[in-house]
């Protein structure tokens, strides 16, 4: 079977800069992001590629576990709020992108990504990784 790039991420075949998980969802952040903070959530053992397949259980532990990475993003990323946009197109395979908005434009997904280094990548993760943390503790 070919692996899309999620499930690449999941076994560890492909670096992420991990965010958030739990025994059945990943949140890391989105490599060509269009905002700083562009996250995304995905599950990891439900290769489904539309989110309305998953079970309505499934979906609502996937929606729950994307609530605490957005309050979590929200904590550390100043912005209006937290877009939540799912298409999945790109790759078959659920996803769900949190995006800090300020303006409805920042959902934008044809604008130019953003590019940051590594170094960047990793503290930003690490902040907002801390953040998260607060939140399931709560």
């Amino acid at each position: 079977m070919n692996k899309n790039i999620f499930q690449k991420i999941i076994d560890q075949e492909l670096p992420s800069y991990k965010v958030a998980e739990n025994s059945d969802h990943l949140a890391f952040l989105d490599i060509n992001p269009i905002k700083i903070g562009h996250t995304l959530v995905i599950p990891k053992k439900n290769n489904e590629e539309k989110i309305f397949s998953l079970t309505e259980k499934e979906f609502i532990s996937i929606m729950t576990f994307t609530r605490k990475v957005a309050l979590g993003i929200e904590k550390v990323i100043p912005c209006n709020r937290i877009g939540i946009f799912v298409m999945g197109f790109e790759i078959p395979h659920v996803h769900i992108h949190l995006i800090p908005m300020d303006q409805e434009s920042d959902g934008n997904f044809s604008k130019k990504k953003i590019i940051l280094s590594d170094r960047k990548f990793k503290m930003l993760s690490k902040k907002i990784k801390n953040s998260i943390l607060i939140e399931f503790n709560n």
